[in-house]
C-alpha cells in the first residue's frame, strides 16, 4: 500500500471533526487546562497548579457521563456534568487536597474504573476489549504526541544553534509546547482513537501471545508450585505463615487475574486449562494470604498500608469466588465492587485508612500500657513506672511503635497520654533503649548499652579579648603527616591537639582530656552537661587560653553519653601567643 500524506491528513481531519461533534465538553476541558497551565507557566500563578491537576478527574467524569447518556434525553446531564469544577476551583482547600490519598485514589483508581463501567458491557469478551481500547488509545496518544514534541524540540534547538540565536525564549517555547502537548494534543488524540475503535473486538497479536504464553504464564506456573510447596511445609511443621507472605500472594493473584483476562483476546489459549480453573488453584494461596494478614495485623496492628492491603485482598477474594462459576464470573461486577470499596475508603470518614490505622495503634498502645501498668487513673503515662525488666522488652517495643505511629499522625489522640516522645524515649531504661526505640535486635542480648550522641558547636561572630598577646597566627591548615610542609598547621589525632608553628616557635601538644577539662572550667560546667548546656556555652567552649597562648576554634564536636564526654573533632581558626 502506497503511503499518502494527503490520505493521512484526511483521516486526521475527519477524526478531529468527529471528536468535536461527540466530545465537545471534553475538548473544552482540555482547552481550559491548557490555558490555565500556560498562565501558571508564563505568569507564575502558583495557585493554578492545583486547578490544572483536577481537570483529568473531570475529564474522565464527563467522558463517563457521555458514554452512559448516549444521544437520548439523558444527554442534558452531559452538558452540565462539568459544573462542579467551578466551586471546586475556588475552594480554598483545593491545594491541600491535591496530593492527598483521596486525590490519587480518585485519579488513579476511581476514574479508570468509571470509564470501564461506562460501556456497561455484560460479557467478559466485550469488557476486556473495551479495557484494551481505553489503554491502547491512551498509550498511543502519549506516544504520538510526545514523538511530535521531541521532533519539534530537536528542530527548534538545531535551528537556534545553526543560526546563532540565543535567549530565554527558546526554553519558554519548549515549555509551552510541552504544556500544549500534554493538556491538548494528548486528550484529542486519545478521544480520536477511542472513538475510532469504539466497538472494535480486540484480537491479540503475535507479540502479546509470545509474552503471555512463553514468559508470563510459565512464570505463574512456577510461582504456583512454590506456593503449594510452602503450603505443604506449613502443614508438615504445623506453623503459621510469615506475615509478609500476604504481599507475595497478592502480587501473584493480581498478575494471574490480569493474564486470565487477556487470555480472552488470544486466538490460541495454550494455558486455558490453568486459567479456566484458576479460582480453584487460588484457594490455598488465598488461605495463605488471609492467614498472613491476620498474623501481621495481630502482631503489629493496622497501618494505613495494611488497611489498603486488606481492601485489595477483599476485592481479590471476591474476584476469585465469583469466577468459581461461569454464570457469576463477570469482570463488570468486580469493577463495580472495586469502585464502591475504594470510594468508601477515600471519602467516608469511618472507613478512612488513616483513621482506622490510628484507632488500631491507639488500642494497641492502650492494651500494652494497661498490661504493664504504665497509666494512671486518668489514662496518662506514668514515666516513672518504666522498668528495666528485660522479659517485658517486647511489650515495651510494641508500645513504643504504636505510640510513635499515633504521635506522627494524630497529635490530638496522642495528647491524652500527657507526655511527648522525647520524654518517653528518655524514660525507656538504658539497657534496652536501642531495642525499644530503634528495634535493634542485637541490643536485646546486651545488658548495658551505651548510647552516644554527637554535638556540634560552630563559631559565631564575637569579640575575643587579646590583651597581653604579642603575635597573631591566622589561616591555620591541617596536616596529616609529620613531614608535611605548611605555615601554622595543626592536627587533632590520638585525642591530642598538636600545634606547629613552622620553626618560628616550638610546637605545642595539648591532650584532649586536658583541653576538655579546661574548657568546661572556663564555661563553669560541672559533670556531664546536657546538649543544650553545651550549645548555650559555645562562646566559652570555643576559646582556649593558658599562660602561653590563646586558641580560637572555628568548630568543635563532642561525643556525649550519660556517663562520658569527649572532644571528637575540632578546627583551629586563629592562635595568639605571648
Amino acid at each position: 500500500m502506497k503511503f499518502s500524506l494527503k490520505h493521512c491528513f484526511r483521516i486526521f481531519r475527519e477524526g478531529l471533526m468527529q471528536v468535536l461533534r461527540v466530545y465537545p465538553v471534553e475538548l473544552a476541558l482540555a482547552v481550559y487546562a491548557a490555558a490555565v497551565w500556560l498562565a501558571v507557566s508564563e505568569a507564575g500563578w502558583s495557585g493554578g497548579y492545583c486547578r490544572v491537576q483536577v481537570v483529568p478527574i473531570f475529564f474522565a467524569w464527563v467522558l463517563t457521563v457521555n458514554r452512559l447518556a448516549g444521544r437520548g434525553p439523558w444527554r442534558r446531564v452531559y452538558w452540565v456534568a462539568w459544573m462542579p469544577l467551578v466551586p471546586l476551583s475556588v475552594w480554598s482547600g483545593l491545594g491541600e487536597w491535591v496530593g492527598t490519598t483521596p486525590y490519587f485514589v480518585t485519579l488513579g483508581i476511581l476514574a479508570p474504573l468509571a470509564l470501564l463501567l461506562s460501556r456497561r458491557a455484560a460479557g467478559n469478551d466485550r469488557f476486556v476489549s473495551d479495557a484494551v481500547v481505553w489503554l491502547r488509545s491512551f498509550l498511543l496518544a502519549e506516544l504520538f504526541a510526545n514523538v511530535a514534541l521531541g521532533l519539534f524540540a530537536a528542530i527548534l534547538y538545531s535551528a537556534t544553534y545553526i543560526f546563532g540565536l540565543h535567549g530565554s525564549w527558546i526554553g519558554r517555547v519548549c515549555t509551552d509546547a510541552a504544556i500544549l502537548t500534554e493538556a491538548l494534543a494528548v486528550p484529542c488524540l486519545f478521544l480520536m482513537m477511542a472513538e475510532r475503535w469504539r466497538d472494535a473486538t480486540i484480537e491479540g497479536n503475535r507479540i502479546l501471545e509470545v509474552l503471555l504464553d512463553y514468559i508470563v504464564a510459565p512464570a505463574l506456573l512456577i510461582y504456583t508450585a512454590i506456593l503449594y510447596l510452602y503450603v505443604a511445609k506449613i502443614l508438615v511443621v504445623w506453623s503459621l505463615p510469615e506475615g509478609g507472605v500476604a504481599y507475595l500472594v497478592f502480587g501473584f493473584t493480581l498478575t494471574a487475574l490480569v493474564v486470565k483476562a487477556l487470555q480472552l483476546v488470544l486466538a490460541r489459549r495454550r494455558y486455558g486449562w490453568f486459567f479456566d480453573r484458576f479460582s480453584l488453584v487460588a484457594l490455598p494461596p488465598l488461605v495463605l494470604f488471609w492467614t498472613g494478614v491476620a498474623r501481621r495485623v495481630g502482631e503489629y496492628g493496622f497501618t494505613e498500608d495494611r488497611v489498603w492491603l486488606v481492601a485489595c485482598g477483599l476485592l481479590m477474594t471476591l474476584c476469585v469466588l465469583l469466577f468459581l462459576a461461569r454464570r457469576t464470573g463477570r469482570y463488570r461486577w468486580v469493577c463495580t465492587a472495586g469502585f464502591v470499596l475504594f470510594a468508601l475508603l477515600a471519602y467516608v470518614p469511618a472507613f478512612n485508612p488513616g483513621r482506622v490505622a490510628v484507632r488500631s495503634q491507639l488500642g494497641r498502645a492502650m492494651e500494652v500500657a494497661s498490661r504493664l501498668e504504665l497509666l494512671d487513673d486518668d489514662g496518662r503515662l506514668r514515666l516513672d513506672r518504666f522498668g528495666a525488666d528485660t522479659a517485658a522488652r517486647a511489650d515495651y517495643r510494641r508500645f513504643y511503635e504504636a505510640l510513635e505511629y499515633v504521635a506522627w499522625r494524630d497529635t490530638a489522640a496522642f495528647r491524652r497520654f500527657g507526655a511527648d516522645m522525647d520524654a518517653i524515649r528518655a524514660a525507656v531504661p538504658q539497657s534496652m533503649r536501642d531495642y525499644v526505640v530503634f528495634g535493634w535486635r542485637d541490643a536485646v542480648a546486651t545488658e548495658a548499652v551505651v548510647v552516644t550522641e554527637d554535638i556540634y558547636l560552630a563559631q559565631t561572630s564575637r569579640r575575643v579579648p587579646c590583651g597581653g598577646y604579642a603575635t597573631l597566627y591566622p589561616d591555620w591548615d591541617t596536616f596529616w603527616r609529620d613531614d608535611a610542609a605548611g605555615d601554622y598547621s595543626y592536627c587533632f589525632r590520638n585525642d591530642t591537639l598538636i600545634l606547629r608553628f613552622d620553626g618560628r616557635r616550638a610546637g605545642r601538644a595539648i591532650p584532649g582530656s586536658a583541653l576538655l577539662a579546661a574548657q568546661l572550667r572556663r564555661a563553669g560546667i560541672d559533670g556531664i552537661p546536657s546538649e543544650k548546656r553545651l550549645i548555650d556555652s559555645a562562646d566559652e567552649l570555643l576559646v582556649y587560653s593558658d599562660d602561653e597562648l590563646l586558641v580560637v576554634f572555628q568548630r568543635m564536636s563532642f561525643e556525649r553519653s550519660d556517663s562520658t564526654l569527649r572532644i571528637s573533632d575540632l578546627s583551629v581558626d586563629v592562635v595568639m601567643t605571648r
